[in-house]
């Protein structure tokens, strides 16, 4: 009778911590809007360092926090770096025209799951794995007209979490991931060959992007390194609504079939809803 009893308290208690559990907000969602800067040199396209600033930064993540966590982000970012100063040039169609600087549209979309290992006070430490996928556009304006290289990457991080509450209003939190490996396409040197125009001649975007992706390559750490960080501070306005704002660095490097070295600083002023 007495274990009967013992049995129907413990599956009450577990139902209301359950209960209770599910009444906690485990959910976030976060706009981030920020100032970046970026320094490249593809020496597929050419030896020059490209930098430049931006305020076309801006960041999606989604957050949740339960038995697991799991981070899903949307970025993007776009800049326009010059080499020199403008220039013009006779067009055969247009006459004379200034040089437009080049273009470097940047697409990330990533997916990090983990367990928590440490839950110490107001301290939490997650280690997981992380989805990383790269869509990066250039076109690199030399006159008239100049190649426009991709750099697609898809890759499997190692991703570190931790999470400090200093205060019940004030927040911190950091990610950083490290690569694993990656199945990465770059174009050829100069962006032209046998096989680029092969994959051009169906003229169906589409198509093209499918044929390109087919030929690139599974690298790791020797042909291949990168580092993500990010850290991030909130303040917390109510039960609903959290704002701050972020530091985020991103360092990638590539040597097939040149060396490719990029390095992104962005600082983000960020919105959160949690529900």
């Amino acid at each position: 009778m007495k274990r009967r009893i013992i049995k129907t308290g413990l599956l009450i208690f577990l139902a209301a911590a359950m209960m209770a559990q599910d009444d906690v907000k485990v959910n976030a969602l976060s706009l981030n809007w920020g100032m970046g800067n970026i320094k490249r040199q593809d020496f597929t396209i050419t030896p020059f360092t490209h930098s430049d600033w931006s305020p076309l930064n801006v960041q999606l993540v989604y957050e949740r926090s339960k038995k697991l966590e799991q981070q899903a982000s949307l970025k993007f970012g776009q800049y326009s770096p010059r080499i020199g100063e403008e220039y013009t040039y006779y067009s055969f169609y247009n006459g004379e025209e200034i040089a437009e600087p080049h273009y470097f549209t940047m697409i990330d979309i990533n997916y990090a799951l983990g367990l928590s290992v440490v839950e110490k006070g107001k301290w939490k430490f997650v280690v997981g794995g992380k989805s990383k996928n790269q869509f990066y556009s250039s076109t690199y304006n030399f006159g008239p007209s100049g190649p426009s290289p991709l750099y697609i990457a898809f890759g499997l991080d190692l991703w570190l979490n931790m999470k400090f509450e200093l205060s019940e209003k004030h927040h911190f939190k950091s990610n950083v991931s490290l690569p694993l490996f990656a199945y990465i396409y770059r174009d050829p040197y100069l962006a032209q060959d046998d096989e680029f125009f092969q994959n051009l001649i169906s003229h169906k975007p589409l198509k093209e992007l499918a044929e390109r992706i087919k030929d690139g390559e599974l690298e790791s750490w020797g042909s291949s390194q990168s580092f993500d960080f990010d850290l991030s501070y909130a303040y917390v306005i109510n039960e609903k609504w959290n704002m701050g704002c972020t530091y985020r660095l991103s360092m990638d490097f590539n040597q097939t079939p040149t060396n490719f070295s990029q390095v992104e600083n962005v600082i983000y002023i960020s919105g959160t809803f949690k529900f």
